[in-house]
């Protein structure tokens, strides 16, 4: 018996791709959402449409995999998952995963506007864990900002109950899931890599869960307003149960919790 595909198939590839458009043609609507100082209009260069598109197209290609149902198991790709060992979610191996997955390709992870030292993984082994006990990543990949990486975007940093963001494929318009590198607990400062080195000011692009990405400007306005009040980007803000949005680099992934690297 032949197989092919059946007419719900077809449909639901036809709704997912009439989703994506939708997102698409907001995101591109969107693309002078910035403001100047004054309150003007902000164009965007180049290097930012760059930036916006490698991001949504990133989102996009999770959540079109999970409704699609391309992916066994539960949630986007993880480390964890893989290896049963939760110290192995780190940023390093997340976005590793992400390209032997094929969600996304070594060069749109890496941002025209990085001032780090950022090379894309060109040497990329998609073969080095065939037919061996290793986890299904090339473990050469790097996000380490003191040294080089191969990545240039943060992502939701995957430690307590935030990461049910991740786990539970949301499509939450309000969480941040990926986003351009930003400063140390949200303050703008002329010596962090990601601020503008003459004036110290922050902007950058965020992806939410359902797929919109919004350009700000200003670190100030990276956050989340709910009823527990502001929640930044780019500071933990709950320590406790670690439910915040916080996007950023783990270089590593403890006992006590992340370890988080900026520049």
């Amino acid at each position: 018996m032949r197989g092919g595909f059946t007419i719900v198939g077809l449909l639901v590839v036809i709704a997912i791709i009439l989703v994506l458009y939708a997102l698409s043609f907001e995101s591109l609507r969107g693309i002078q959402t910035g403001t100047s100082e004054d309150g003007s209009p902000v164009q965007t260069n180049k290097g930012r449409m760059t930036d916006m598109f490698n991001l949504q197209q990133l989102m996009q290609s999770l959540n079109a995999g999970s409704l699609g149902g391309l992916r066994s198991g539960d949630g986007f790709p993880r480390p964890s998952a893989e290896t049963g060992r939760a110290e192995d979610d780190t940023t390093a191996n997340v976005y590793s995963l992400l390209i032997a997955r094929r969600v996304v390709s070594p060069e749109a992870l890496v941002s025209p506007l990085d001032q780090a030292w950022v090379e894309v993984a060109t040497d990329y082994d998609w073969g080095s864990w065939q037919g061996s006990d290793d986890p299904p990543w090339d473990q050469r990949f790097s996000a380490d900002l003191e040294d080089v990486s191969n990545v240039s975007y943060a992502h939701l940093v995957l430690y307590g109950d935030r990461d049910v963001h991740w786990s539970t494929r949301r499509l939450d318009s309000a969480m941040p899931i990926f986003s351009s590198r930003g400063p140390q607990d949200g303050i703008e400062d002329t010596d962090s890599l990601t601020c503008d080195p003459a004036t110290g000011r922050w902007s950058g692009h965020v992806v939410f869960g359902d797929g919109h990405v919004e350009l700000i400007n200003g670190a100030g306005d990276a956050v989340r307003r709910g009823r527990g009040g502001e929640d930044h980007y780019f500071r933990i803000d709950d320590e406790d149960r670690h439910r915040d949005a916080i996007l950023g680099f783990t270089s590593e992934m403890t006992s006590d919790g992340p370890i988080l690297q900026w520049d």
